[in-house]
This record gives C-alpha cells, sequence and structure tokens, in this order.
C-alpha cells in the first residue's frame, strides 16, 4: 500500500512541479486595420432669428364732431329754459321736451361746422421672433477594422487609425 501512496505523490509533485515551471511571455503585435469606418449622429439645433417685414397702415388726422357737442350743449340748455316754463307736471314735460328740442337744434348747428377727416397710409414695419429647427450630421468617431488569425478584430477611435495594437500571451 504504500507503494501505491508513493505513486500517487510522485504523480502529484510532478504536476506540481511542472506547472510551477510553465513559463509563458506577453508581447505586443501591430495588426494592419483594413478599413476604418465613420460614425455620424445627427443633431438638431434650434436657430432663433427676427423676421420683419413693412406694413401699410391707415392714418386719420384732423376733422371734428361738432354735431355731439352741439347736441349736449343744445341738450342741456334746452331744458334749463324748458323747466322755466310751466309749473306741476307741466314742468317736467316742458323740461323733457326742452332738452329734446335742444339737442336736435344743437346736433344741426354743430354739424355745419364738422370739418372732414383727412386719411393717408403710412410704412409701419412689424418683426416678430422666429426660431428654425435646423439637421446636420456630426462625426462621432471611427470603427477600425483589423484582422487576426482569421478573425475580425475592431476599436473604436477619434481618428482613423492605421494599425492596432494587440497584446499576443505566449505560454509553454
Amino acid at each position: 500500500m504504500s507503494t501505491h501512496y508513493s505513486s500517487r505523490f510522485a504523480l502529484a509533485a510532478l504536476l506540481v512541479s511542472s506547472g510551477l515551471m510553465a513559463e509563458g511571455f506577453s508581447t505586443t503585435e501591430y495588426i494592419t486595420v483594413t478599413k476604418s469606418v465613420p460614425h455620424y449622429s445627427t443633431i438638431q439645433e434650434e436657430i432663433p432669428s427676427e423676421k420683419c417685414y413693412d406694413v401699410q397702415e391707415k392714418v386719420t388726422s384732423g376733422g371734428t364732431n361738432n354735431d355731439v357737442v352741439g347736441a349736449v350743449v343744445g341738450g342741456a340748455l334746452g331744458g334749463v329754459l324748458g323747466h322755466q316754463v310751466g309749473g306741476g307736471k307741466g314742468k317736467t314735460v316742458a323740461t323733457v321736451g326742452g332738452a329734446v328740442l335742444g339737442t336736435l337744434a344743437g346736433q344741426n348747428v354743430g354739424s355745419k361746422y364738422n370739418t372732414p377727416a383727412t386719411s393717408s397710409y403710412q410704412t409701419v414695419r412689424k418683426c416678430e421672433n422666429v426660431t428654425t429647427v435646423k439637421t446636420r450630421q456630426v462625426l462621432g468617431g471611427y470603427t477600425n477594422v483589423a484582422k487576426l488569425k482569421g478573425k475580425e478584430i475592431s476599436v473604436e477611435s477619434d481618428q482613423p487609425m492605421k494599425q492596432i495594437p494587440v497584446t499576443i500571451t505566449y505560454s509553454y
């Protein structure tokens, strides 16, 4: 039985020592890039601006409405004069009648002194704020592709690359 244990011990010692004696090394190789593909992003910008245009506006000047002034003044004077006439309920009727007749007379007299308004047009500049949305493409980077031992590898970068560094570890 002791030979059985000693052969197992020898086998285990052989495996451990071979594992400890295994060596390896790493090296960096540079693989030539076969293609660099650019990536673009779409961005939208809001651009504020002011849009202005000219319009023609009607301008009225001068002109008087003396018939309104005449009606008010005539109505007041007619009411005062009518109040001087009559008595009792007749006084009230005379006041109202005087005011109505005074208003009509004052309006008629005032309208004779009205002056017509003159109209003209002037150019007025009007502006409004406008926002325009502009879409554009922005370069986001490159995907660099190379082949190593029949397999395709890729690396992202800001610029196109000529070679990709690859660390290879050899063990024996």
